[in-house]
């Protein structure tokens, strides 16, 4: 699934099977989705939900407020951070 592309799915097949001949990988697409909707963007400014959204209701995942952006590691540590809080 590729998000946050404006190529189209023909053009995007090519550039990864390109990117896998460089690697010696013999690949065959399958499926290719291009889902424009599938990010945010982290802009500055940008005004994220807090973890804890009412009470006993919690949120984690990249999306929401903390002091990384939409990664990973920020989705990890929400989620942590709610567990945490849970755990009180």
């Amino acid at each position: 699934m590729v998000s946050a592309s404006n190529a189209d799915k023909d053009s995007l097949e090519r550039e990864v099977m390109v990117q896998a001949a460089n690697l010696g990988w013999k690949v065959q697409p399958l499926k290719t989705i291009v889902e424009k909707r599938a990010t945010f963007a982290c802009v500055p400014g940008l005004r994220r939900p807090p973890l804890a959204i009412a009470p006993g209701l919690w949120a984690c995942g990249d999306y929401v407020e903390g002091p990384y952006p939409a990664t990973l590691e920020g989705a990890v540590r929400a989620g942590l951070a709610v567990a945490e809080s849970v755990g009180r």
